[in-house]
């Protein structure tokens, strides 16, 4: 379990990334199929990219739409585990944090406009048909043999 410290000073990476309370829950969704597709992580949501802690308390509505991300906008949905903890924000009132923990998938994942992303480093990149091709590739879901070969004959 991370820490209050821990999560406000911890550089994003593979695996560890900071959102705003008051991200739109279509880009988070961009993060979450990220984090599926490669090695799972955790998102800290209530800290800013600049690590101040601003929390989940004021964006409550927000908040519920964060929650249901892995489940309704990523195709097909993604496990999560969420966890509140306590914290203490910027402005010294007692708060709360959003973690959510996203187990690395054994299947691709796109959000509702069929975009896969990938984690590589502290980014989440969109993926290329061909860098797509390859997870799925990757992960099993298609298979090289059974691709067509262009100029050939049956025999």
């Amino acid at each position: 379990m991370l820490k209050t410290e821990e999560i406000k000073t911890r550089k994003e990476d593979q695996t560890y990334d900071r959102k705003s309370a008051r991200i739109d829950p279509k880009t988070l969704t961009n993060h979450v199929v990220a984090f599926a597709n490669a090695d799972g992580g955790v998102l800290a949501i209530g800290i800013e990219d600049n690590g101040k802690i601003t929390g989940i308390d004021d964006c409550a509505k927000n908040i519920n739409e964060l929650m249901r991300v892995p489940f309704d906008f990523c195709k097909p949905s993604v496990k999560a585990d969420f966890q509140k903890i306590e914290c203490i924000d910027c402005k010294g009132r007692n708060n709360h944090l959003l973690l959510i923990n996203i187990v690395q998938s054994s299947r691709m994942h796109a959000n509702q406009q069929d975009e896969v992303y990938y984690r590589m480093g502290d980014k989440s990149g969109k993926l290329s048909f061909e860098d797509r091709l390859s997870l799925m590739y990757a992960k099993g879901e298609a298979f090289y043999k059974d691709e067509p070969v262009s100029y050939s004959t049956t025999d």
